[in-house]
């Protein structure tokens, strides 16, 4: 028996040994090929002389372009990186005047989204692109409701005959936990300024109060409005269609003997029904030219966005610098993560636009619902390093600019919104949970002493004493006045004025617009604009401020497109798997205000 130990214990130094040689060389060979794949692919083949423009991203459409979580993407392989929504505008925009771009493809399956403000924006482009006289088309075998409003400003839609698309309009369903913390036993303690900052209701009732109803309807409802009118204006049917369309589906269905795709096509909302071949036919006749196997001729986004941005660099390098700074997600402190924007990574873009020498104008691109209060304020007084060196700062505002995301915008030289933005929110609230009744209900007691009356009075295991709570209260209150105060000197509105406007109230662009809180509507393209008159330059360019992503960062992502095919069996049910918790643990992990006190639109937050 101690000879046959003996030799097991061999056998597993011996392949102790083999790995901690092979997998470091295993390491080394993967990256001298990614490496040496790189450099193949630094020097890109020329586009074609003509071709379509096709516009498929994946993932979701943003406004950063930080590097991926390495992690995430090297368990699940299919990890869809996100698309700039500045690239395809912009890149349709560049192709209206392009003669080597005959036509513009959509394929809309793998996006995410997109929401209805940046729909806006793209559609913007699509309208500059089709007075060139060239076909936009947009193909796919099923439409969600967000891919349809983009895929409505197409001449054409195809759509496979065992396809479909569902519209139902939009909704505000949250989930309230009053009963289920009391049956828990979990006291949540909440503290807010502002009547009607809706992010805490949650926790304090078991349904939407009427106020909110009341709210969040008004808002709702403008939403689905643009959405109804883009949509019938781009299929060029008579306003009210859709809601018609909508309130009688089951009928038409029922009419088209339950085929979806066939009710679609009866109803108006797609031209063709067709499947993959009959597309590709189709495609390729739209086009006017084909590659070697007989295909449409296409040039996907980022091959057509890094060659034109490659021969626009050479020509104006030596203009004057508008640099779009982006704040996308979340607020916190510390750095950017996925879905949430870290004060640090936030400043050091702006750290980044002071050092270049020619730097004519800011604009800061907010998406975001807010979030921590300090977060907030330390970029927002980073924002005023700017403005003491006489720079212009102009606010173009995305889907979402609400609470913190407000905070920041307010100081601006100028703010622009889409009609379809959700801003305002301008309120402060507090909320943490604490467990004496789970302590209570166990038979645990809990006792000690302290050297001050406040010396405990805030425990996870004790609850909040009152002159604790009276005390987060106040700080909750200072917040919001300290959010009042600096709107109303941004805006040069009398603080009386601001509080009619203010109060958590959820105001759409348009709205805001009317109350003085926003000074413009259109895109982030007509901010730049801004910003080069305020500057009072006539020829510019425009630079996104990003942090370079880390050595490390870069090694791991190269690694796991090398690696692909060993993770790949392990990546969709455990991606799913985490996915499925990614909302809960995102909302927790965001909560790191140091005083607590946050000023974000919860309601606003899954429009991003």
């Amino acid at each position: 028996m101690l000879r046959f130990l003996k030799g097991i214990w061999r056998v597993l130094s011996g392949i102790s040994r083999a790995i901690s040689v092979l997998v470091p060389l295993l390491f080394v060979v993967i990256f001298v090929i990614a490496f040496s794949t790189t450099l193949s692919e630094s020097t890109p083949e020329p586009l074609p002389e003509r071709a379509a423009l096709l516009i498929a991203p994946t993932g979701p459409l943003v406004e950063d372009s930080r590097p991926s979580d390495t992690l995430s993407a090297f368990i699940n392989q299919d990890y869809d990186q996100p698309t700039l929504l500045n690239d395809v505008v912009q890149s349709i925009r560049w192709a209206a005047t392009d003669e080597r771009i005959t036509a513009l493809v959509f394929d809309l399956e793998n996006v995410a989204g997109p929401s209805t403000s940046q729909t806006l924006e793209i559609s913007g482009a699509i309208e500059a692109f089709r007075e060139s006289g060239k076909p936009v088309i947009a193909v796919g075998d099923f439409y969600s409701q967000a891919h349809y409003l983009l895929a409505s400003q197409a001449d054409q839609i195809l759509l496979h005959p065992e396809g479909g698309m569902f519209l139902e309009g939009f909704s505000v369903y949250r989930s309230y936990l009053r009963a289920f913390l009391e049956k828990t036993r979990v006291t949540m303690h909440v503290f807010r300024a502002g009547e009607n900052k809706s992010a805490v209701a949650p926790y304090l009732r078991d349904d939407m109060s009427e106020g909110e109803r009341e709210v969040v309807t008004r808002w709702l409802e403008g939403l689905w409005s643009t959405y109804t009118d883009l949509a019938e204006s781009g299929r060029e049917l008579p306003a009210g269609t859709m809601n018609e369309f909508i309130a009688s589906f089951a009928t038409q269905l029922d009419a088209s003997d339950n085929d979806l795709a066939e009710t679609m096509l009866a109803a108006g909302w797609v031209d063709r029904l067709a499947d993959h071949a009959q597309m590709e036919d189709a495609l390729a006749e739209w086009v006017g030219v084909t590659d070697e196997d007989g295909y449409a001729e296409v040039i996907a986004l980022d091959r057509y966005v890094e060659d034109v941005k490659m021969s626009r660099s050479l020509t104006e390098e030596s203009l004057p610098l508008i640099a779009i700074i982006p704040v996308e997600g979340t607020l916190m402190p510390g750095d950017s993560e996925e879905g949430m924007a870290g004060s640090d990574t936030i400043n050091g873009y702006i750290d980044t636009a002071l050092e270049s020498k020619d730097l004519a104008a800011v604009v800061l691109r907010v998406n975001s619902p807010g979030g921590s209060v300090f977060a907030s304020d330390l970029i927002r007084r980073k924002l005023l390093e700017v403005a003491d060196a006489d720079i212009p700062i102009v606010v173009s505002m995305g889907t979402v600019a609400a609470s913190g995301g407000y905070w920041i915008a307010a100081e601006a030289d100028e703010i622009w919104a889409l009609p379809t933005t959700l801003t305002g929110s301008i309120g402060a609230f507090s909320a943490f949970p604490t467990i004496e009744g789970i302590v209570e209900y166990i038979g645990v007691t809990v006792d000690g002493v302290g050297t001050t009356p406040l010396a405990g009075a805030a425990s996870f295991n004790r609850g909040l004493s009152p002159e604790m709570a009276s005390i987060v209260q106040a700080l909750a209150y200072g917040a919001y006045d300290d959010f009042i105060e600096l709107v109303a000197s941004g805006r040069d509105m009398s603080e009386l004025a601001v509080r009619d406007v203010a109060d958590g109230l959820v105001w759409t662009g348009a709205e805001a617009a009317e109350r003085g809180l926003v000074d413009e509507l259109g895109g982030l393209d007509e901010a730049v604009v801004a910003a080069a008159r305020l500057a009072g330059v006539e020829d510019w360019r425009t630079a996104r401020t990003r942090v370079p992503p880390s050595f490390e960062s870069v090694l791991l992502q190269e690694l796991t497109r090398s690696f692909g095919m060993v993770t790949a069996p392990l990546g969709g049910w455990f991606e799913s798997l985490v996915g499925a918790f990614k909302p809960v643990v995102r909302s927790l992990s965001s909560l790191r205000d140091p005083m607590h006190v946050y000023a974000q639109c919860l309601a606003c937050a899954p429009l991003l």
